[in-house]
């Protein structure tokens, strides 16, 4: 029998990323954060220590794969709106819209969020991408608005937005059963309409 990390000579192996992420998020979630090594993936995952590192150049970067497409149906929802939509409901849309997770990464989404909640420091590393869409809904509110993107109330109400965006998948990941987080977050959204 051959070993999950050994291959027959030849063409290489394709390595779906999302099926490594989710083998990862799983041991993430069952056994905790720090105490799965990269090496206890690459066996669990069936692939070489070598191409893992490849894919994936640290542990958090595997709980972390997935976020762009979330800021890029955020972007998206800014950009598709009409000139005449309300502001502030464009922007719900946005941040509702980020949370539009495809049925095949739910699973992932909710290991991914799990593992986040537990290990509060790796919640540092996607503060950029999520900065990235507070900026830009800052920037949407002052050019529709004609204020400048650091308005307190621009900037408030932002912020608010995505906490309660964040709070609500996190809660979803927990308790959610079989509602989605976009139907979660709408809901959240809905509770603190602005």
């Amino acid at each position: 029998m051959e070993h999950p990390n050994e291959r027959a000579a030849g063409r290489p192996r394709t390595i779906d990323p999302g099926r490594v992420s989710l083998v990862a998020l799983r041991l993430f979630d069952e056994q905790g954060f720090d105490a799965v090594s990269m090496d206890d993936v690459a066996a669990e995952a069936g692939v070489s220590r070598r191409s893992l590192f490849r894919l994936f150049p640290s542990k958090a970067a595997l709980v972390w794969d997935g976020l762009e497409e979330s800021l890029e149906r955020f972007q998206a929802a800014l950009t598709e709106s009409a000139e005449e939509d309300p502001v502030w409901e464009v922007i719900r849309r946005a941040f509702e819209a980020s949370a539009a997770i495809p049925a095949e990464s739910i699973e992932v989404t909710r290991h991914r969020l799990r593992v986040i909640r537990a290990n509060p420091s790796l919640a540092q590393l996607g503060a950029p991408t999520i900065g990235t869409m507070t900026d830009a809904a800052a920037l949407f509110a002052a050019e529709r608005t004609h204020a400048r993107p650091d308005d307190f109330s621009i900037v408030v109400r932002v912020h608010v937005l995505a906490a309660a965006v964040n709070a609500s998948v996190v809660w979803w990941a927990l308790h959610g059963g079989e509602e989605t987080p976009r139907s979660v977050a709408g809901r959240a959204l809905r509770e603190i309409a602005i």
